[in-house]
């Protein structure tokens, strides 16, 4: 692992574990020597408390509800002190439909022989569905080795932030030889029905203490080779339960990476590690502590109608593409499974993409073969400048593995502690710590490039909780502020120094009606300063929330994750970087959702040395209530997730096809609307369409791609009161500029 430089900047808006120490001899938790006998009155212990996964069963007492989950313990953290121990869990709840008794520890998902690779699930994730299934029995045959457990989302409970462990080198009679547990458990509470981002509480719901004993492990478990405890869980020294701990994996957690590649475009390969090995995605997870299956599935994968595959292409297009492709048969509550998928593109599109939703949230990314390292984004690209990723192999896997570390919800390190050689750190800065002593880690780029995750990254990856990382759970950088920090937890610019200017194309919109938000940040001091060469919220180091009349903020996560060519670059004095945004709909929700008066601000963070520097700004808008029936009507087509969606991957979105029903609707309300105030009834055009002018589906590619909503018989889509036929995104751009409104 490459080590963090820095202390990281910005603490989790999640439960995390951090250091802890053994309190008795370290060494107690290995197997004793056979040359080493117990001196009366005292016994040795052999408690063998090895790195890995366990699975940890929890039964209350009297209760048909138990708990299962994962235990991970990181005897070999770079971050976890003198003892290098870190140790997280996870709880599921499980209500039994039996036997509320059963015998110790219930089958665990299994493995094949050597209990690493993943087997064929059968998709059923209830006791009741596996004991009822006539073809798969509960055991499967032959018997395979347990592997690590993974459960279905909704069932989620709680996570385990472990605050020490104890494990005795030898006790003295009659004192049993006991490994003791302490965890602070913070109870989860599951988002809303259609959402994906719950909470956790600030402080722990409650301790728990774990005292168990080492006992032969049953089977399955004894196909491991690894220890087994049992004993009693109790609160507040209460005994609230029966516990077991089963070694499962020398992984903390594992996952599937499914690649498929499109016609002309080359996927990454395993590269050499310098030892006579080569590396991988799945070597370089290993190294971070996870089990990566790599499974290269569809080749040739035929290019969309309609698309220039070796142009770049539109955040729509390649959503479309991603949305079709992948394996239709992913199960994210059996599986945690990433789909990647590769497509040629051109030199200066982008060597990487995630999108913050395909079904649901960090599901996948694409990586462009035929992108690759333009000196624009880097002097120090070496032997690779204005090369394609397709030609310098490490370093197109270390951009691929950028964004699938992406879809496991990671950030850039210059963000978060500061650019190094590491698979986080944005390419351009990479090249640029190589580029000599005096920026970082001496080196050549490519050759010297590290496939490794910083010692902060990993720590996220192995113990931030379960629904923060698995693909399918909380949205991209939820767990971080994506709004202004506070002052005391980060150091803003003197506006003599850097500004940062907030302007929108109008201060009052339409329920309905996006917000075209633009900002600016300007050197404004007499001298160089280090800032992001690329401010929009894409790069991730832009954010915007919006704080509604009562307080209440909410923030507008980018829902594109294009960041590849953003870095930390010298700002000139008087030099500027702009950018901007349609601020309607994110993975967070739309950002007005009800008339009234709001503040949009806009904040630019970075990482300086481990210290959180930034500037921020910020306007007010209101949002218009509505007057007649049509800005109803339209207000109510627009507020729909499939629009957002449209709206935020800048339209042209075809494949979203509710989206295209309800903007057909809004299309065709203006007409009469205009007709009405022609006619002097006083009745405007519904001011959501200023908002959708130059986002209207267009009429030729809607009647080739959605005939269903263009035919004259069969599904067209009804019309509401006093709409007429359609007139494009010409006659609403017409109509707008004709009024010479603002919004």
């Amino acid at each position: 692992m490459t080590a963090a430089s820095v202390e990281p900047a910005m603490k989790p808006l999640a439960p995390l574990s951090r250091q802890i120490s053994f309190s008795d001899d370290e060494s107690g938790d290995q197997p004793a020597s056979t040359d080493l006998q117990p001196i009366p009155p005292f016994r040795l212990c052999r408690l063998d408390f090895r790195e890995g996964c366990y699975q940890i069963n929890f039964r209350p007492t009297a209760s048909f509800v138990t708990f299962e989950g994962t235990l991970r313990v990181d005897r070999s953290a770079p971050d976890g002190g003198a003892d290098r121990l870190i140790v997280s869990g996870d709880l599921y709840s499980r209500r039994l439909v039996i036997d509320p008794f059963p015998p110790v520890g219930p089958v665990l998902p299994v493995g094949d022989a050597d209990g690493d690779e993943a087997a064929a699930d059968s998709g059923l994730t209830s006791l009741a569905g596996s004991l009822s299934a006539v073809d798969e029995p509960l055991i499967p045959l032959p018997i395979r080795r347990p592997r690590i457990p993974i459960f279905p989302r909704a069932r989620y409970h709680s996570y385990l932030r472990v605050t020490s462990v104890s494990a005795p080198f030898a006790v003295a009679f009659p004192k049993k030889c006991e490994l003791t547990i302490t965890a602070e458990q913070f109870n989860y509470t599951q988002p809303p029905a259609g959402q994906f981002k719950g909470t956790f509480p600030a402080t722990p719901s409650r301790t728990v203490t774990m005292k168990l004993s080492k006992v032969p492990a049953p089977f399955p478990f004894s196909l491991t080779g690894g220890p087994f405890y049992q004993g009693r869980l109790f609160d507040g020294g209460v005994d609230k339960g029966s516990v077991t701990l089963a070694w499962v994996s020398k992984f903390f957690r594992r996952c599937t990476l499914e690649i498929d590649t499109l016609v002309g475009a080359v996927r990454p390969a395993p590269v050499p590690d310098g030892a006579g090995g080569t590396e991988f995605f799945d070597t370089v997870f290993a190294k971070t502590g996870w089990q990566l299956t790599v499974v290269q599935d569809q080749l040739n994968v035929p290019v969309p109608s309609g698309v220039v595959p070796t142009n770049c292409w539109s955040s729509a297009d390649l959503h479309a593409l991603m949305t079709n492709v992948r394996n239709p048969a992913t199960n994210l509550d059996t599986e945690w499974r990433v789909h990647m998928i590769v497509v040629p593109a051109k030199l200066g599109c982008s060597r990487g993409i995630m999108y913050d939703q395909i079904g649901v949230p960090r599901e996948g990314c694409a990586s462009f073969s035929d992108d690759g390292y333009p000196v624009s984004d880097s002097s120090n690209f070496g032997l690779a400048a204005n090369k394609k990723q397709r030609d310098v192999p490490r370093a197109f896997l270390r951009s691929a593995t950028h964004e699938l570390t992406h879809t496991l919800n990671q950030i850039h390190q210059e963000q978060e502690t500061a650019a190094d050689n590491s698979i986080m750190t944005t390419t351009p800065s990479v090249a640029d710590v190589l580029g000599g002593p005096a920026t970082g880690q001496p080196g050549v780029f490519p050759d010297q490039i590290q496939l490794a995750h910083n010692t902060n990254v990993r720590h996220h990856l192995n113990h931030m909780p379960d629904p923060v990382i698995r693909p399918g759970g909380w949205p991209f950088a939820s767990w971080f502020p994506t709004g202004a920090p506070q002052a005391a937890d980060r150091h803003d610019f003197e506006p003599s120094e850097l500004a940062l200017t907030v302007t929108a194309t109008t201060d009052r919109v339409a329920l309905g009606q996006p917000l075209d938000l633009t900002w600016t940040m300007t050197n404004t001091s007499g001298v160089s300063l280090r800032a992001p060469n690329d401010v929009s919220i894409e790069a991730l180091f832009a954010s915007i929330t919006v704080t509604d009349g009562e307080g209440r903020e909410r923030p507008v996560r980018p829902f594109v994750i294009l960041c590849e060519h953003a870095k930390l670059s010298e700002l000139e004095p008087g030099q500027s970087v702009t950018a901007s945004a349609k601020v309607f709909w994110s993975t967070a929700g739309f950002a007005f959702e009800k008339p009234g008066r709001y503040r949009v601000d806009v904040a630019v963070s970075w990482s300086a040395q481990g210290v959180m520097v930034g500037v921020q700004s910020g306007i007010d808008v209101f949002v218009d209530y509505p007057t007649s029936n049509a800005d109803n009507h339209s207000a109510n087509l627009v507020l729909h997730p499939e629009v957002g969606k449209w709206v935020a991957l800048g339209g042209d979105a075809y494949h979203l096809g509710e989206a295209c029903r309800r903007l057909q609707a809004l299309s065709q309300t203006a007409p009469a609307g205009a007709a009405r105030a022609a006619a002097g009834d006083g009745a405007p055009a519904p001011s959501v369409l200023d908002g959708f002018a130059d986002l209207l589906p267009d009429r030729a590619k809607l009647a080739r791609l959605r005939p269903e909503l263009t035919a004259d018989t069969g599904g067209r889509t009804a019309r509401g009161p006093g709409r007429t036929a359609a007139p494009g995104r010409k006659r609403a751009a017409k109509a707008k500029k004709r009024r010479g409104r603002k919004g």
